[in-house]
């Protein structure tokens, strides 16, 4: 009997989808090859992919052997996905954990993938936002005094090349920066000149909404903390993601519209794109 409606498309199970199907064409082989090995016709393998149907885990392991996954790390970490894909609620990746690793979910996939971004930041400048010079002292500030020089050249390199993104158009962002972030500097002031200046040239030449949170908005939306909403194409649910010192949490809807209903709330306290301008343009005459 056919089904009535449509499996439930997960996070976790395109994540999985995605994974496998990257791991065949590294490899080099088709969907008929693969689908052959584990006796599968090559378009049931294509639903597999695409999380039209679920993964059995004892087809993940036959695939895992047949690309050639045999880290033991990546190996738990892909049979662990496949046994969750049912769950559609929180993601917990526990930065200490060996199998919940970085690469559990690709934060950098949600953000490349998303057609919007709406951020609020409270302590400092999201990624996608900052310059080199913000960007290299803010990764000196986060690693220590004491991280190599190649490493902090690394990481912002990896910033920068995470903003095509936005410099190509290719995702909309808007953003309630709170006011006491504009006016945090790292010790230099021209740094900080330069890094409104791109603000205010992002908001006028990107896809890029800026709101600012002035100091005498209404307390309860500083509140909230830091997060990071990703509005994503069909069939993929919206994600909340936020971060701390435990670790970094995905939320799928519904579940993210609490961080949605958070994010009207900073919007609406914040001051309209055109008066946070002008405030920013303010801030850098004042340092001019």
């Amino acid at each position: 009997m056919p089904f009535k409606e449509p499996v439930k498309k997960t996070l976790r199970a395109q994540w999985l989808g995605i994974q496998l199907r990257d791991l065949r064409v590294e490899r080099g082989m088709t969907l008929q090859e693969a689908a052959s090995y584990l006796r599968y016709d090559y378009s049931s393998l294509g639903r597999f992919e695409r999380a039209e149907l679920p993964f059995k885990h004892d087809d993940v392991v036959a695939l895992l052997d047949l690309y050639g996954v045999f880290d033991a790390q990546d190996r738990a970490r892909l049979r662990q996905l496949c046994t969750e894909t049912w769950r559609s609620d929180q993601w917990d990746v526990d930065f200490s954990d060996a199998v919940y690793d970085s690469t559990f979910v690709d934060y950098l996939w949600l953000e490349e993938n998303a057609t919007e971004i709406r951020l609020f930041d409270a302590a400092m400048l999201h990624v996608l936002l900052q310059t080199r010079a913000y960007a290299e002292a803010s990764v000196r500030l986060v690693e220590g005094p004491r991280v190599p020089s190649e490493r902090v050249a690394r990481f912002v390199d990896k910033r920068m090349e995470r903003q095509r993104v936005v410099q190509e158009g290719r995702v909309r962002v808007s953003v309630v920066i709170d006011d006491a972030v504009l006016r945090r500097s790292f010790g230099d002031a021209g740094l900080l000149r330069e890094q409104l200046v791109h603000l205010g040239r992002l908001a006028r030449e990107r896809d890029v909404e800026i709101r600012v949170l002035p100091p005498d908005a209404n307390l309860r939306p500083r509140t909230f903390g830091a997060f990071t909403l990703f509005e994503m194409p069909d069939p993929y649910p919206e994600v909340a993601y936020l971060e701390n010192l435990a670790g970094r949490f995905y939320l799928e809807a519904p579940r993210s519209q609490r961080f949605a209903h958070a994010y009207d709330q900073l919007c609406a306290a914040a001051l309209d794109p055109a008066e946070s301008l002008k405030l920013i343009a303010a801030m850098v005459g004042d340092r001019s």
